[in-house]
This record gives structure tokens, sequence and C-alpha cells, in this order.
């Protein structure tokens, strides 16, 4: 191989390697940093994405997030993970779904990841 063809087969495969997921995606607790959270209300209406707000109620499965733009309903599948409660800073990553946000990711302050476990006939 000469020099010109080289350069872009490695910048290709170093790409890809940055690009590609974990190795284990079964894993379901992470440290991580919140990515390019949107307002509430734009999430709302677009469709998805994620948020960063406040925590202004929870329950068992759900809470509500807040932030300058408006608050939603976040549910889960299963329960919430511990350490979310009232006033608690959180970001959320998911979809709208019967008026709120259904969470594919939830980020707490301390940056662990949860991945609240999945329905896929829904998906």
């Amino acid at each position: 191989m000469n020099r010109s063809t080289t350069l872009p087969l490695l910048a290709a495969a170093v790409a890809a390697l940055l690009l590609s997921g974990p190795a284990d995606a079964g894993e379901r607790q992470h440290t991580v940093q919140a990515a390019s959270p949107q307002p509430v209300a734009e999430v709302l209406r677009t469709g998805s994405g994620t948020v960063s707000g406040t925590v202004a109620a929870a329950g068992a499965t759900w809470m509500t997030v807040q932030d300058d733009s408006a608050r939603t309903d976040v549910m889960v599948r299963g329960l919430l993970p511990e350490g979310i409660k009232p006033g608690a800073p959180i970001t959320v990553t998911g979809r709208v779904r019967n008026g709120g946000l259904m969470a594919s990711e939830i980020i707490l302050a301390d940056g662990t990841l949860h991945r609240p476990s999945r329905d896929h006939d829904d998906d």
C-alpha cells in the first residue's frame, strides 16, 4: 500500500474504534458524563432526547423531572435506582410516551448510569 491509501484506511479504522460501543453491553451501571441535554419542553415536542433537571417528585417506578422550560413525568420499567429523591439533579434519556418520558438511561448526580430494563415488544 502506498501512503495515499494507508492514511485514509488508518483514519477509518480509528474512527470505527472510537465510535464502537462498550464490549459488555449487558452491564447496567457505568459512570458517565451527560451528553447534550435539551430543555424538557423541546424533548416533549420532538419525541425523544436527553433532559437534565431536578427531581420534583419520585415514586417507586416514576419521577417528575423539571427544568426552566417545563416538567414531565418519567416512567421506568422496574424500579427507580436508589438515590433519586426530590431536589436531586438528574439526567434522563428516553422517548415520549403517553405524555411523559419513558427512560432508557438515567444518570445520577454522581455520574452513575442506570439503564432500566426494557420491554422489547414496543420498540
